[in-house]
């Protein structure tokens, strides 16, 4: 997106664009334990909440300042447009997906409603095992259900969640999403 050309997934679908687009997570945790998971199994796994908590308002700041300097570290490469580079140093776009489960963290709804207060629009993923949490959920710009199987059995073997009624969350949570 820096040099004008292409974007992820979410520019494709969306009209997300990637160079304003903040990723980021203000949960670390999962409650599965995915096969094919990028992050090696290193993050911690749980069923509910029982870590440090950072404030929604610091994870926001924080979250800015991280990726304007990641942006930064583009300035001056070939092919980078500068007003690209100069977009992309504000953020527009917030998808809570980097890493974890978002929907875990106990003050998701206060840190969407900074995010929206400082016109950042939203895209959760969730992996459908918090269907309470879905029904609770404030008004998000984006909320992205991760189906990863169609079956109890497959589901089990993918996922590899950690809740023992998975299946009926999972179908909650489905539930819970056409609700919203």
């Amino acid at each position: 997106m820096l040099r004008g050309r292409g974007g992820c997934y979410k520019h494709t679908f969306y009209g997300i664009e990637s160079h304003r687009c903040m990723e980021t997570t203000p949960s670390l945790a999962c409650a599965n334990k995915c096969v094919f998971c990028w992050r090696h199994h290193t993050n911690p796994v749980g069923t509910e909440w029982q870590w440090k908590m950072d404030q929604p308002e610091m994870i926001l700041k924080e979250a800015i300042e991280n990726h304007q300097s990641m942006i930064k570290q583009f300035k001056g490469v070939p092919g980078v447009k500068e007003e690209r580079f100069e977009e992309g140093m504000t953020v527009k776009h917030c998808a809570l997906s980097l890493v974890g489960e978002p929907i875990m963290y106990p003050e998701i709804n206060r840190f969407l409603k900074l995010l929206h207060e400082h016109k950042i629009s939203s895209f959760l993923v969730t992996n459908a095992q918090f269907p309470v949490e879905i029904r609770t959920l404030k008004p998000v710009t984006q909320l992205y259900v991760s189906v990863d199987a169609s079956t109890k059995d497959s589901l089990k073997k993918i996922d590899r969640p950690l809740f023992k009624d998975f299946w009926q969350r999972f179908l909650d949570s489905l539930k819970a999403l056409a609700a919203k």
